[in-house]
Formats: structure tokens, sequence, C-alpha cells
């Protein structure tokens, strides 16, 4: 239910934040997955991706907001945490 709510608090900010700044969300997101699609074992960030995050930065105050990199370590944190609470089938 909580991702629920979320999701439709978040459409209802959506409503009242600029074109622009939705766009340069949607690109940020992107590249994002871009990054992290790549086929390398360690994905690694590259001096386009940074050149891309600097502008981002410049162009954009809420760029922090969509930024989400994390660990690997982290992702298999969470997901022992998500199958604890499930539990065995």
């Amino acid at each position: 239910m909580k991702p629920i709510v979320c999701a439709l608090l978040a459409f209802v900010f959506t409503q009242f934040r600029s074109r622009r700044s939705l766009q340069l969300e949607i690109v940020a997101l992107r590249h994002q997955l871009t990054v992290y699609q790549r086929a390398a074992q360690r994905r690694r960030i590259n001096p386009g991706d940074r050149v891309l995050w600097s502008w981002i930065a410049r162009h954009w105050s809420g760029w922090r907001d969509a930024l989400i990199f994390v660990q690997t370590g982290t992702v298999i944190a969470w997901q022992r945490k998500r199958f604890a609470i499930i539990g065995p089938n």
C-alpha cells in the first residue's frame, strides 16, 4: 500500500513542476539505466557521464533527488531483507 501512496503523491507533485525540470529528470534516470545496463562486470562512470551530470547539476536544482547509484552490496542487502520479510515458500 505504501508504494501506491508514494506513487500517487509523486504524481501530484509533478503537476506543479516545470516541464524543463521533468525533462531533465527523465534524462537523468535514463542515463542511470544506461550505466546500469553496461556489459562490464564493474560498472564505471566514464568522462562523458561526468560531463552529463555536471551539465545537469548546473541546469536543474533537483538533480540529487533523481540520482540513485548504489553499491552492489546495498542491493544484495535489500534483496535479503525483502526475502526475509516474504519468507520461504
